[in-house]
């Protein structure tokens, strides 16, 4: 058996793999933060491609001189209960970014520790901040719950410590992973054109969104879209999984041990489609002592479904009884309109139309013309092998 991480491994260089591309074209973009010139980014990619690794292998090439901060807006969520609020997001935000600062060396050492008072005051919900007034020229929350104070304080910071660093910091970074949380928000558009506010007039300050959302979701729409909070002015770039080339190569390359006939390589791939994500887990369940052919591969890709799928299964869990109807009758078809799904549900269309919008936001569900689909193979391919063992959809 091999053991290949299927999370963010802390020797990520080890695994890195085949996306030198795309690494170059976050680097240049985010170059230009050095000659006052900030990009906003949004990489979108199928759940499972690897973007949040290349963001993770991406921040460890950036220059001492370029600052950065990640945050993941679902884990966010999930601390809070299933109540995010824009004050937890704003409050991770700067404590992130304080965390860079702090990194960074003597020189921001003020800095570090003043923003560090004010996050034990923001945490306990005490925002009197009286002895400081302002800080690096940004005036400091001094109101409890002021979420106007706070969201200004947070979202100058980044620039004001560019400017503040005498040329010693060049530029900052914010990437916001799992943005498609942002929808649990009370209201999402206006935190998108918030943001926004800030960031068209700050040189040197570039924000990266990504997630596990359909390229369709109303989220992209009201962050990207034309009348959404940037109105198409992000750079948008797109990871997509390996082909089969670079399947095969990939496999050579990080996991040789193990070994296959012509005719189980080109399978394994139609198994896996190229998402890294996938080779991985299902290389996990395979033996190092055999030479899997096409038929091996294809009874051991059922048999062990469920560990490879491991990811859609916990997703599947958390979704609502109404949502998981919507998938399997989707799924039925292959794809279906608007209409034709109505009269499959007993739902109203208004309902309907709610919940869909839910599903392409968690890059279930995409909407291509005027059809609906699953939008990930491995849950389509899950959800019938169960559907053929047990006779029924998993609950």
């Amino acid at each position: 058996m091999v053991a290949i991480p299927l999370g963010i491994p802390e020797d990520i260089d080890n695994y890195f793999y085949n996306r030198e591309r795309e690494l170059i074209q976050l680097k240049s973009l985010i170059d230009n933060l050095k000659y006052n010139v900030s990009n906003q980014i949004l990489l979108t990619g199928f759940r499972g491609v690897g973007k949040t690794f290349l963001l993770k292998k991406f921040i460890k090439t950036l220059p001492k001189n370029i600052l950065s901060c990640y945050i993941d807006i679902s884990k966010i969520y999930g601390m809070q209960k299933a109540k995010l609020t824009e004050e937890e997001v704003l409050y991770c935000l700067l404590e992130e970014m304080n965390e860079s600062v702090k990194n960074h060396g003597k020189g921001l050492k003020k800095i570090n520790h003043s923003i560090t008072t004010l996050l034990k005051k923001i945490n306990s919900q005490d925002y009197d901040f009286k002895d400081a007034g302002t800080l690096l020229s940004i005036p400091i929350p001094q109101v409890n719950d002021n979420y106007k104070k706070l969201s200004k304080f947070v979202l100058e910071f980044p620039q004001k410590v560019v400017k503040a660093s005498n040329g010693e910091i060049k530029g900052f970074v914010i990437i916001i992973d799992e943005f498609q949380f942002i929808s649990k928000l009370k209201s999402p558009e206006s935190f998108f054109w918030l943001i926004r506010s800030f960031t068209q007039e700050q040189d040197n300050v570039s924000y990266i969104f990504t997630g596990s959302t359909s390229t369709t979701s109303e989220m992209v729409e009201e962050l990207n879209g034309i009348s959404g909070a940037y109105g198409q002015r992000m750079i948008q770039l797109t990871i997509s999984p390996f082909s089969e080339k670079e399947t095969n190569n990939y496999l050579k390359d990080k996991i040789s041990e193990i070994k296959f006939s012509k005719d189980g390589l080109k399978r394994f791939y139609k198994c896996t489609r190229g998402y890294p994500a996938y080779i991985n887990s299902f290389c996990n369940i395979m033996n190092n002592d055999k030479v899997y052919n096409e038929k091996m591969i294809i009874n051991e890709f059922y048999n062990k479904l469920d560990q490879i799928a491991i990811k859609w299964i916990i997703l599947w869990s958390s979704l609502s009884k109404e949502e998981k109807e919507i998938i399997t009758t989707i799924n039925e078809s292959e794809s279906l309109k608007l209409k034709d799904l109505n009269e499959k549900i007993d739902f109203s269309k208004g309902t309907l139309i709610k919940y869909l919008k839910k599903l392409k936001n968690k890059g279930i569900v995409s909407h291509i013309k005027t059809d609906y689909m699953i939008e990930d193979y491995m849950l389509s391919a899950w959800l019938k092998h169960r559907k053929k063992e047990d006779s029924y959809y998993p609950l």
